[in-house]
């Protein structure tokens, strides 16, 4: 072979080689960047965001390979909040989920690039929250999952471990639209159930104790999934122990550390599983418009009792519940 031959073989060579490592592989060229605002970190939060991500897994986007994630959290801090969103912004991605209505709510008028398509998770009513115009519909930017829960389970349960209930306390943030949409459907419950509510604002968690006190006399009191509450749940436990009154929460993770007597919950994981479904159509094409907003069915929420605090209070297991296979001992 001659000199001449020989260089332009191996030129041809080392030329696919730099061509080989300066074009990026299919895979990188087909991951997709999501940028995930979360409110600030709770078990509850975490779960539904590792059920996003193992919907989009389930769907061909594997963390690492499929798509990456950029994750920020406010601390439950609104002041943080337009930083969070702005920031995660400027990393220019594919799409952005929201985690809880105050982030979605300022999403809305502070992300900047109309075309950044949004998916909403753990946002008890989206519509009165007017992120989305309707249930069956997302909007130009926005779809997603909700978390809203059935009050009339809530209380069919209470009654069910507790017997005959004639009156519940319940706690909620006025200034979040997630707690007064709540507190509205607890009102409608407990009219169409015949029973009393009586309802206390916090403002702030400096403040639960002292509102959880003004609930005294009530059957039981309820704790709504409120971004504000939740992290304070064991404040109020406390001062709901002192008056012999039990606390119904609205998830499990307080049950199992035997901080409140029960609680009915959704499954957190299949909330932000829902939303990673809806944002693996978004990645592929579909407009948030065209694809309707997920929330929990009557049949998906779960009840969770502690063995402990019913102990504590005298309780025994109702015989309706012998096998519920829900007590944490």
């Amino acid at each position: 072979m001659s000199i001449l031959a020989l260089n332009g073989k191996w030129g041809a060579l080392l030329g696919a080689a730099a061509l080989a490592i300066a074009l990026p592989s299919a895979a990188d060229a087909q991951a997709k960047k999501i940028a995930i605002a979360n409110f600030g970190p709770h078990v509850t939060l975490d779960q539904a965001i590792e059920g996003f991500k193992r919907a989009l897994a389930d769907e061909g986007y594997v963390e690492g390979e499929g798509v990456t994630y950029e994750y920020q959290h406010g601390n439950f801090d609104p002041s943080l909040v337009p930083q969070i969103l702005r920031s995660l912004e400027a990393t220019s991605p594919d799409l952005m989920v929201t985690v809880t209505t105050p982030i979605t709510q300022a999403a809305v008028s502070l992300v900047e690039d109309k075309t950044l398509p949004i998916v909403f998770t753990v946002v008890v009513d989206p519509v009165g929250a007017g992120v989305v115009p309707s249930w069956e519909h997302g909007s130009d930017r926005f779809v997603g999952s909700s978390n809203m829960q059935s009050l009339e389970a809530v209380i069919d349960f209470a009654g069910e471990l507790l017997g005959e209930i004639d009156s519940f306390g319940m706690l909620y943030n006025p200034g979040d639209v997630a707690d007064t949409t709540q507190l509205e459907q607890a009102r409608q419950a407990a009219e169409a159930m015949g029973i009393e509510l009586k309802a206390e604002g916090v403002e702030s968690v400096n403040d639960i104790q002292q509102r959880t006190t003004a609930l005294t006399g009530v059957d039981f009191i309820y704790i709504p999934s409120s971004s504000l509450l939740q992290p304070a749940v064991p404040a109020a436990a406390s001062a709901a122990e002192r008056m012999g009154i039990p606390i119904i929460n609205a998830s499990h993770p307080a049950v199992r550390e035997h901080v409140v007597l029960a609680s009915v919950s959704i499954s957190w994981d299949q909330v932000g599983y829902n939303a990673g479904l809806l944002a693996a159509q978004v990645l592929e094409g579909t407009p948030t418009s065209e694809l309707a907003n997920n929330r929990p069915a009557i049949d998906e929420h779960i009840p969770l009792i502690s063995a402990r605090r019913m102990e504590a209070m005298g309780l025994e297991l109702p015989e309706a519940l012998a096998d519920c296979d829900c007590v944490v001992e």
